[in-house]
């Protein structure tokens, strides 16, 4: 998956700015694609050149100009090509992973409160995912967009409790 069709499945729903698009990278799809500011905006450019996207401008008085991006049917027609291509592998990136992969220089302790620290930030993804989840509900959540939220709160869920086993197991050792 690219950025350019993420941001054109994102502009599939409604059309938005900039900004509207990196909230919903940062907040909706934050647990399944690492996308970043940085991203947006070139990739919105070039999405607009290649006619993928169109953008309106709204004047505004007393701040900047609103730009506004929407999907094009070229547009929808990529996304489209995108969604019934072979679905790639799922990749992996955990730092936590790679420090404890090679702490071996680290004290019990260390390890303890690297695992422990670890916990604590999947509880704050679980609890930031739960309250996002009621309120994606009150605006109105598809059953797809519902599946997805699920399956970042359960590999959350399922993460936790592996840790929290494992840390039992560590500290008797």
């Amino acid at each position: 998956m690219k950025g350019r069709d993420v941001i054109l499945g994102i502009l599939s729903q409604s059309e938005k700015t900039g900004y509207e698009i990196n909230d919903i990278l940062q907040n909706r799809l934050s647990y399944f694609y690492d996308g970043t500011y940085g991203m947006i905006y070139p990739t919105l450019r070039k999405l607009e050149q290649e006619c993928l996207v169109s953008k309106k401008v709204i004047v505004q008085t007393g701040k900047p100009n609103k730009n506004v991006y929407s999907i094009t049917p070229a547009g929808e027609k990529e996304l489209l090509n995108y969604l019934e291509s072979d679905v790639a592998d799922d990749s992996f990136k955990s730092d936590f992973l790679m420090r404890l992969f090679f702490a071996t220089n680290l004290s019990d302790q260390e390890i303890v409160t690297l695992i422990e620290d670890e916990i604590a930030r999947k509880e704050q993804k679980i609890a930031q995912l739960e309250k996002n989840y009621e309120i994606w509900k009150e605006q109105g959540i598809s059953k797809n967009q519902e599946l997805t939220l699920r399956y970042g709160l359960a590999q959350y869920i399922t993460n936790k409790k592996f840790l929290e086993e494992e840390l039992k197991n560590y500290k008797k050792h």
